[in-house]
């Protein structure tokens, strides 16, 4: 019990310490072991410790909070489709409007910005 206490107070002190320390590898350890039981694929990204380190300095080397991080998955377009469908180009599945489309809207607003942003540039100067 004394020792699930200390963890989090020992999180900002490994965080301190470089990729390669040894006490660093419990830790590193015990997130590999708890991916590998709840089948977290291997592909496209090994359960390698400098991937594992994200997460555990991420949450101060908490466990908990660092199995600690919900990842989408590597189908990045089915994420995305379900998250933000209204604003995704059509050529990402989206409904509305196409790349060109959209970068056509940003030039428009950069050019009529242009007094604008060169003002700001000659404030700073």
């Amino acid at each position: 019990m004394a020792e699930a206490r200390s963890q989090p107070s020992a999180g900002p002190q490994l965080n301190a310490l470089p990729d390669h320390s040894p006490l660093l590898q419990p830790g590193l350890a015990a997130l590999r072991r708890r991916a590998r039981e709840a089948g977290v694929p291997l592909a496209p990204l090994p359960l390698t410790d400098s991937f594992l380190l994200r997460f555990l300095r991420a949450r101060d080397f908490d466990l908990d909070l660092a199995w600690r991080i919900h990842m989408h998955g590597n189908n990045y377009k089915q994420s995305l489709l379900q998250h933000f469908p209204d604003i995704l180009p059509l050529e990402y599945g989206g409904e509305e409007f196409s790349m060109e489309d959209i970068c056509q809207e940003w030039t428009n607003f950069i050019m009529k910005s242009e007094d604008y942003l060169s003002s700001i540039s000659e404030s700073i100067q």
